[in-house]
Formats: structure tokens, sequence, C-alpha cells
């Protein structure tokens, strides 16, 4: 992928995080939720990070903010490894949750809660710190009377902007957002994805950027990281990925997307069948449990596996300019 002339900003490197489920009298399950996860965000862009539900999306997205330890791999920040929960670290990547009520604390008024990160890092005096969550508030566009209340008297749209600003508090360079808008009604996605995108410009804030709406992240990503099963199997710009992606799993996955333009509907669904016939409908449904021993994840599903597909896993390579893919029948 084209880099910079220095480190990235933030880069995860091989990432690995296996868990040991225990299940009475069926012994243990052995779930490969990342797997040798390898990505890189610069400053002031936006990696979004896709794929279908319990694919190790939120797993990575713990991951790369130290909230789990990983088997193997690492975390670098400005081309150094992140080691544990180190403070500047922590400060300098936050997180905005998918469900704004379950991630703000409900016997908490507002200014309690956007001044307790800056109480957590240590950052000024009282006089300051009320200072900054005034400000924090005034950045996501909130009136200053709504730092009195508690979450369950505001709107959705409020709550997950209080979350933003709580992110912003510290003034962070990294922010994670886990499906920061699939919980809010729709009339209230745009004016808080504007907002993220607004705040992006001008903090000159990097974003991992996790949803399931490929149409949203068509309008607010740089580029596109498709994961299945615990891999990425495609990674690309986000023009040349929604031009023709390579990977079946991700041509299913654009032919599948709810899109309101007829025209474009066509297109994505020609992208889907063309290349691979019968890739555009899935009736098994993945498990991150059963990852195949050997060869390729998505072999199960995909209708054009061969034989080399269930006895070696294709490698994430780059295939064109600035577009990885993992599929032995992509050449």
């Amino acid at each position: 992928m084209t880099t910079s002339s220095g480190p990235p900003l933030l880069e995860a490197r091989r990432l690995v995080k296996h868990f040991d489920l225990r299940r009475p009298w069926f012994g243990r399950d052995r779930v490969r939720a990342v797997d040798d996860v390898s990505f890189r965000i610069e400053a002031g862009r936006t990696l979004a990070l896709v794929g279908e539900s319990g694919c190790g999306k939120s797993t990575t997205a713990r991951l790369v903010l130290q909230l789990l330890r990983p088997d193997r791999g690492e975390v670098l920040l400005d081309g150094k490894v992140v080691a544990g929960a180190d403070p500047a670290f922590r400060r300098s990547v936050q997180m905005v949750f998918q469900d704004p009520y379950a991630s703000l604390t409900p016997h908490f008024r507002i200014r309690t809660t956007l001044r307790e990160p800056l109480a957590t890092h240590r950052i000024g005096n009282r006089g300051d710190r009320d200072a900054r969550v005034d400000a924090a508030a005034a950045a996501v566009g909130l009136q200053a009377d709504i730092l009195s209340r508690y979450p369950h008297e505001l709107s959705g749209g409020q709550r997950q902007r209080i979350a933003i600003a709580r992110a912003l508090a510290v003034d962070p360079r990294i922010i994670v957002c886990d499906e920061p808008v699939s919980a809010l009604d729709v009339s209230i996605r745009a004016q808080i994805v504007n907002l993220l995108l607004d705040l992006q410009e001008q903090r000159h804030l990097a974003y991992l950027f996790i949803s399931h709406d490929l149409d949203l992240v068509a309008h607010v990503s740089d580029e596109v990281a498709v994961m299945y099963l615990g891999t990425l199997v495609e990674r690309a710009p986000t023009e040349r990925f929604f031009a023709g992606p390579l990977h079946p799993y991700s041509q299913v996955l654009l032919a599948s997307s709810p899109v309101p333009d007829p025209t474009r509907r066509s297109r994505a669904t020609s992208l889907a069948v063309e290349p691979f016939m019968g890739a555009a409908s899935l009736e098994v449904e993945p498990s991150i449990r059963s990852v195949p021993s050997t060869g390729c994840r998505f072999r199960t599903r995909c209708p054009s596996a061969i034989a080399r597909c269930a006895a070696e896993e294709p490698l994430l390579r780059p295939v064109h300019e600035d577009h990885d893919c993992a599929c032995h029948l992509v050449a």
C-alpha cells in the first residue's frame, strides 16, 4: 500500500488473538478471533474495517486499544511499539462505541462524564477541566445546559455527541469508531457522520471506522479493509475498492448492500456475479468457531472454490497497485 515517507501514525502488525472456550460435556473450542491481521493508518485519514457480524472487527479494535493483549503481534504508534496500557498511548487513542446509552454511566451528570477522562489522565486543575469540558461540548454542537443533565434525559443523537465529546476531551490523535451510528435513528445518522468528518478536518484526526454499512463506508473512508472469520481478505483505497472488489466475499458484501439508486444496484450486482458465478447469494452462515483448519476460510461458501482452496490458505498479497487480495483465483 502507498505510505508516507515516515512511519504511519498507527500500525497493527500481524495481530493474533485466540480464545479457549470451555463447554460442558463437549470439551474446549479454540476460537481464532483474529489471525494475522495487519494494517496502518496515516494521520488525518480513515481506514474502514468491514465484514459480517462475528468476523473479529470489534476484537481487532480492542487489540488496537490495548484492552486485550494479543497472543502475537504488536501495535505501533509513530513507529514505536506500544507496551501494554501506556498512559500516553491511551490518551492518543480513544473510542466511540456503538450504543451511546450503554457507554455512558447512568448516574453521572454529563459534565462529570466529560470531566472523568481529564481526571484520569491528570490534565489541568478543576477550572481547566471545566473549560475543556465546555469546549468539547461546543465542538460537538451541544448547548451548555445539557451538561447538567443525565444520560436518560437525552436523545440517542445527543448521547452519541456526548460520547464523541468525551473522546475529544483529551485531544486524541486517533479515534476508533465501532459502528458509531448503527444504533441511531436514520434521521440522526447523517448529522453524526458529518460531525465526525468536520472534526477530522479541523483536528487532523485518524479514524479506524468499523461498520456494516458499505454506503456509509464509501462516504467516510480513505481505505477499506475487508475481514472474514478473523483475517483480512482484501484491502484497497476506497474508490478502487468500490470500482471493482476482487475477492468473492467482498463482491458479495457489495452486492448485498442496500442501495437506493437502481443504477448503482445493477452495477454492484454485476460486479458480484460476473467473476464468480453464483457468489451473489450465500446460504451458509459463517461461524468463527468453525474456521477450516486448512485452506481458504471462505471456500465452504464460495461457489468457485477449487482443490487448491482446500489445501492452501491464500495470503493477502498485492494484486494491483495499492490493492491487496487473499484469493487463489485472483491473478
